[in-house]
């Protein structure tokens, strides 16, 4: 058994990178040398005091130390990293499941030390990357200005869910989230007229999620799909037979056996939709968690308090009227319509893999809401009705 908390020898070196990461991805989002000297200093200082000072165990789960263990045993057999890969001592250890989550912590591991910091250090930096890639792909979609890149960029970077999830606990859900940016990176290119590059990208996504969670390209393809025939109905009606060709070659993976396991588990553990969209939702409940989920309080105090700016969020994203802007509402509704009907999915933890959707909804709400008070503070801003057109074309851009 380890001794917590870790040595402050061992943390120098995933410190170090945490803080360098966030202060490329810093520049390149526009943020200002305070900003990003700042946010570098937060995000690292807070891995580094936790993991030195405060780490004893409680907020962790048996599967993050079943990955460990597991790579452990992964390391001291094998001789090197990359004679890991199709070995058949991986897939043994694994039991098949979630391979490439333990080849990511045993990257981990040969890079900072055996020891639970060690894949959380690159959790960490997996979220930074998910914040530069938001920012471009939200600014390439119009959804944000250039004006709003640093701010977008410190919003995802110090994001409570984000935060918390990626800072206390070792688990494939960060991985997860960055394949699901990923694959709405792709399917922006695609609905720009890149295919090839969207391909390419979702392919490669996609093969990893295979090994992670499986239905989730299954659901962005059935996004993408009825996103475009809404929007365009004929050249959604062009998507239809692709769409089922692929469909099929994903199902194919699975056998006929593995999709009547699927839907047999779906029937045992449907709930009421309306019942299970809430607690979804809403789970956890401020102050009434687990011993081991206590972590998530502050988080989910915020994540109540923001639910008003993620309703406005939807509706400005709506009326921005664009394929991808529809395409992020549909992907958003089908995943929770998933989880709202399986209930062994409703965990707080499901939906992190959601949360670069979710933080989008709450800054667009949150600006919106800024805009319409800033409006309102205005000399003469003439009648009721000038002022519901103001917050309109607000809304549009």
């Amino acid at each position: 058994m380890e001794n917590y908390p870790f040595d402050l020898d061992v943390l120098l070196s995933p410190t170090a990178l945490i803080f360098i990461a966030v202060l490329i991805a810093g520049v390149r989002s526009s943020c200002g040398p305070g900003l990003t000297l700042a946010l570098a200093l937060l995000k690292s200082g807070l891995y580094f005091v936790y993991y030195g000072f405060l780490f004893d165990g409680t907020f962790t789960f048996l599967d993050d130390w079943t990955y460990l263990e597991g790579v452990e045993h992964l390391l001291d057999q094998e001789a090197g990293l990359f004679e890991l890969f199709g070995s058949e001592f991986l897939f043994l250890v694994a039991n098949g499941d979630h391979v490439v989550y333990y080849l990511y912590n045993a990257l981990a591991m040969s890079w900072f030390g055996r020891g639970y910091y060690a894949p959380v250090a690159l959790n960490i930096v997996l979220t930074v990357v998910i914040a530069r890639l938001g920012v471009q792909l939200l600014v390439s979609e119009g959804l944000i200005s250039q004006r709003q890149r640093s701010l977008f960029f410190a919003f995802i970077v110090l994001h409570p869910d984000i935060l918390a999830w990626s800072t206390v606990m070792n688990g494939k859900d960060i991985l997860v989230f960055l394949l699901h940016v990923l694959l709405l990176m792709s399917v922006a290119w695609f609905l720009r007229g890149q295919r090839w590059s969207a391909l390419v990208l979702a392919a490669a996504s996609s093969f990893v999620l295979l090994f992670l969670r499986f239905y989730v390209p299954i659901l962005f393809g059935v996004a993408l799909v009825t996103a475009v025939v809404v929007t365009s109905p004929q050249r959604g009606i062009k998507l239809v037979l692709p769409a089922l060709f692929l469909l099929g070659i994903a199902l194919s993976r699975f056998g006929i056996e593995g999709i009547e396991y699927a839907i047999h588990a779906v029937r045992e553990d449907f709930v009421n939709p309306l019942y299970g969209f809430f607690r979804f939702v809403l789970t956890p409940i401020p102050f009434n968690t687990e011993e081991a989920y206590a972590f998530l309080d502050l988080p989910a105090i915020l994540h109540w308090l923001l639910l008003p700016a993620v309703v406005l969020g939807i509706w400005k994203l709506y009326h921005r009227n664009t394929a991808f802007s529809h395409f992020l509402i549909v992907y958003t509704i089908l995943f929770v319509g998933l989880y709202a009907v399986y209930g062994e999915l409703q965990g707080p933890r499901h939906r992190v893999q959601l949360d670069f959707a979710w933080a989008t909804f709450q800054f667009l709400g949150l600006s919106l809401m800024l805009c319409t008070r800033r409006l309102s503070k205005l000399p003469n801003p003439g009648d009721s009705n000038a002022a519901v057109r103001r917050i309109s074309a607000i809304s549009r851009k």
